[in-house]
């Protein structure tokens, strides 16, 4: 598993960004996403990438507008130089996001980036990740979600995961395997190979374990199943099983409801 070190850029307070909601609908706010500043090359394009993904996360939401980087005034070559605010606000932006990445000499990838609230004049919030390379989107989730957060109030979901039921194969033979996707559809992975009929799988508490039915030789198994290792233990055979299993609040437990004589 990839660790994260994250730290806190030291940000002076905003005022409020509001997001207007009128008779049920949802007016979304204007937001300018730049294309993080990068060299050449891979830190160029995981830079314009990691702004994408950014832009879409937070248009999927439904409360933010990514307005059109054709229409940018200014162009961002140094994020820890404020902006040009003025710039924004003739583009009708309210809030504004920049970053920056860099490949390190131990190979590592360092990303960064800033809110700005555009009318304020004033940053916001800013992080700073570390990681590999190759685990760029998962940073473009965390940024998204810590801009959703900063501006709704609320939790984001971005950095989250779908598991799921994958079905394969002719109608009359039909495969089913456990698979894990990110929420917005991309990096799938199968977790098992097939062999076995999977069905409701469920994740635990902390997201790093999944709990699943799976029938071998027509005798129903319960599994705990390691996300990252893939490394699954078998809880135990449950037949007349009535609901799926599930973890307990705590991910301590199993819960499951048996049915037992007449």
């Amino acid at each position: 598993m990839v660790v994260f070190c994250v730290a806190l850029l030291a940000f002076l307070p905003a005022h409020a960004v509001e997001i207007d909601i009128n008779r049920g609908t949802v007016d979304p706010l204007p937001i300018a996403i730049t294309d993080f500043v990068g060299g050449e090359g891979q830190e160029a394009k995981v830079g314009a990438d990691i702004s994408s993904v950014i832009a879409n996360n937070l248009e999927r939401s439904g409360l933010f507008r990514p307005l059109p980087k054709a229409s940018f005034i200014e162009r961002i070559s140094d994020i820890n130089v404020q902006p040009r605010f003025g710039d924004w606000r003739v583009i009708n932006s309210q809030a504004l996001v920049t970053g920056q990445t860099r490949l390190e000499s131990d190979g590592r990838l360092r990303v960064e980036f800033r809110l700005w609230d555009v009318l304020g004049e004033q940053q916001m919030t800013g992080l700073q990740f570390f990681t590999t390379p190759d685990n760029w989107r998962r940073v473009a989730h965390l940024i998204s979600d810590a801009i959703y957060k900063r501006l709704t109030g609320e939790e984001g979901y971005f950095d989250t995961r779908i598991v799921y039921v994958s079905e394969t194969g002719p109608k009359n033979a039909r495969v089913k395997r456990l698979a894990i996707m990110d929420q917005d559809g991309h990096n799938p992975r199968m977790l098992t190979n097939g062999s076995d009929l999977v069905l409701t799988p469920r994740f635990s508490p902390n997201s790093q374990e999944i709990t699943y039915l799976a029938y071998r030789n027509n005798r129903p198994r319960v599994y705990v199943l390691d996300i990252e290792t893939g490394q699954q233990e078998v809880v135990g055979e449950f037949p007349g099983m009535t609901f799926a299993p599930r973890f307990s609040p705590d991910g301590q437990k199993i819960i499951m409801s048996l049915q037992r004589g007449g």
